[in-house]
């Protein structure tokens, strides 16, 4: 029983430091410069060079080699479906017959749908 108290004691403690980590931009600030400084984890080495040549040196990597384990490639951005066009062809059915403007709803695009700002009264 000793031992659940002491841990429940520590993830609370872990916890708070978290909150305070992250709702203090200071802290938060030191930590992400420690983190990905030279002596952090994940160090980030960038000479001025580096950082005055356009485009990021691994960005010219095809993607067939960093395709790990044969898992298939992240899909490729689909140019968005105007969001005007859809909303203007919903009212005109809305005006027309609005018992079938579900069928217009159907059809939408998951981003059209996204960009819809509803209100309800």
């Amino acid at each position: 029983m000793a031992r659940s108290a002491e841990f429940m004691v520590n993830e609370h403690q872990e916890n708070l430091a978290y909150n305070e980590m992250l709702t203090n931009p200071d802290i938060l600030s030191d930590y992400t410069l420690k983190f990905f400084g030279p002596e952090g984890p994940y160090p980030v080495y960038e000479s001025e060079a580096e950082l005055a040549t356009p485009g990021y040196p691994t960005a010219a990597v095809p993607m067939q080699q960093n395709n790990v384990a044969g898992l298939p490639a992240p899909p490729q951005a689909v140019a968005p479906q105007a969001p005007q066009d859809f909303w203007g062809s919903f009212k005109q059915q809305m005006d027309q017959d609005p018992s079938q403007a579900w069928r217009v709803i159907n059809q939408a695009s998951p981003q059209a749908i996204a960009n819809k700002l509803f209100v309800m009264e």
